[in-house]
């Protein structure tokens, strides 16, 4: 039993520091992009259109997009496991942007109607503690903080290289 609670806190380890660092190598370089498209009107009025909608109208507008993003992200691990890594890598970086620039755009727009969906609701607090949990796990790991500052070397490094080029 030890043995298994071991390797399944080193897989869970492994993928919330790998999604994680993923997560913090890409938000940063899309973030002033999300900030400018949410400054223009255009999108100010669909995040406010959307934030109006009828719960379950909301909930179908955020599904459609994450039942074709989120699965591709899976995909795109599997493509990385047998062996094709360059084509895996692509797709989940694409998958991630995606996700960003759309997903979690009609979430932040839709929260307020989502959170009037009782079992959405309770869901995503399940969900959130989950996370919270395998992100103590993961941090508790000598991985984590060696991904930590790995992490943020290649983001000053990035800093760096865009003000040089600036």
């Amino acid at each position: 039993m030890q043995v298994v609670r071991a390797v399944a806190r080193f897989v869970v380890a492994v993928l919330v520091v790998g999604y994680t660092l993923l997560d913090e190598l890409l938000f940063p370089l899309f973030r002033p992009a999300i900030r400018w498209l949410s400054g223009l009107q255009l999108f100010q009025r669909l995040g406010e259109l959307i934030g109006r909608l009828p719960p379950y109208l909301a909930l179908v507008l955020l599904a459609v997009p994450f039942v074709i993003i989120e699965p591709a992200k899976v995909g795109a691990l599997w493509v990385i496991a047998t062996g094709h890594v360059v084509e895996g890598v692509v797709l989940l970086l694409i998958a991630q942007v995606l996700s960003l620039l759309i997903c979690e755009r009609i979430f932040h727009a839709a929260y307020a109607p989502l959170m009037r969906i009782g079992w959405f609701k309770a869901g995503l607090g399940w969900l959130f503690a989950l996370r919270d949990r395998a992100l103590a796990i993961g941090r508790a790991t000598a991985v984590w903080k060696a991904s930590v500052a790995m992490g943020r070397g290649v983001r000053d490094w990035v800093r760096g290289l865009v003000a040089s080029l600036r």
